[in-house]
């Protein structure tokens, strides 16, 4: 009997940790019940602008208690960030659109806005600069789990010669990490492809380590229509060693160059807070010295 209470419990408990992630797609509806799908694929020649507008979010969302990012369904894939002021899921109730009387009531929001930046660990082909996914056959989003999505590349050509690509993003509920990883086929030992972290509009202060590690702390305006509303986020970025070819800093990013591992792979973790946190950082002093202090590569 002993056991059995002990497996009901432990049962219970994994079920309730487990639920603090969620990751959805939602189809755009006039009528605003926008619901939930599995996955949805468009041809390589859709036009980019409609499959953005189609998806509620415009793209695949996934979130733990600290924070959610959307995959933007387009050819960019950037990362966007939201970052809460409560521990807790909300996605399925602000769905990254939160309104000022939500603000008010104390959800979270959209915090970053990316322009022409890497953002938050979007992944990149690179020839002279980062270079966006343009010409594929497909593109395809799906929700493997609630703490897991995909995105699925078919011939993505890069360098003149197709890659299939499928990018897979993971979040665990005692972690602010988002967890990705690329499975690339048909590359060429010349093809070099980029991640990394932005720097802030304003106010940015940050690193750069050549064992895989960077970080950055400022503010921006993540709404142009608001320029009211400033958002302080800090971002951080840990690569595997493996993958790294070279790092380097311009004026708007921290950047690695990379090449996939001996099994096509690479690997890395996005890291992000915002001192929207009501309990969280709220300078780039702690932020910065948090990331050195808790990612370390070997």
């Amino acid at each position: 009997m002993k056991s059995i209470f002990f497996s009901v419990i432990f049962t219970l408990s994994y079920l309730t940790v487990f639920s603090q992630t969620d990751a959805y797609l939602k189809l755009y509806d006039k009528n605003n019940k926008h619901p939930r799908i599995v996955s949805i694929t468009y041809p390589g020649d859709a036009n980019t602008r409609e499959m953005y507008n189609s998806i509620y979010g415009h793209g695949a969302i996934i979130e733990n208690p600290w924070v959610a990012y959307r995959v933007y369904m387009d050819n960019r894939q950037s990362l966007d960030l939201y970052v809460k002021q409560t521990p807790r899921l909300e996605l399925d109730v602000t769905g990254f659109y939160t309104t000022p009387e939500q603000l008010e009531e104390g959800y979270g929001c959209d915090v970053l806005w990316a322009g022409q930046s890497i953002g938050a660990g979007s992944f990149r082909g690179f020839t002279d600069q980062p270079v966006t996914i343009d010409t594929v056959a497909s593109r395809t989003q799906t929700v493997l789990s609630d703490s897991s999505v995909e995105v699925v590349d078919k011939d993505w050509i890069f360098n003149g010669h197709p890659i299939q690509m499928t990018q897979t993003y993971s979040m665990m509920p005692d972690s602010r990490d988002l967890i990705v990883e690329i499975q690339l086929e048909g590359y060429t030992p010349d093809d070099i492809f980029a991640t990394g972290i932005q720097k802030l509009e304003t106010d940015n202060v940050g690193f750069i380590q050549p064992d895989g590690i960077a970080a950055s702390w400022g503010s921006n305006v993540p709404d142009k229509k608001h320029p009211e509303l400033i958002e302080e986020v800090g971002l951080a970025i840990q690569i595997n060693p493996e993958n790294i070819i070279e790092y380097r800093e311009d004026e708007i990013n921290y950047l690695y160059l990379l090449k996939p591992d001996k099994n096509g792979k690479i690997r890395y973790k996005v890291i992000a807070s915002g001192n929207r946190e009501k309990d969280g950082f709220k300078d780039a002093s702690s932020w910065l010295s948090y990331i050195k202090e808790n990612y370390k590569n070997k």
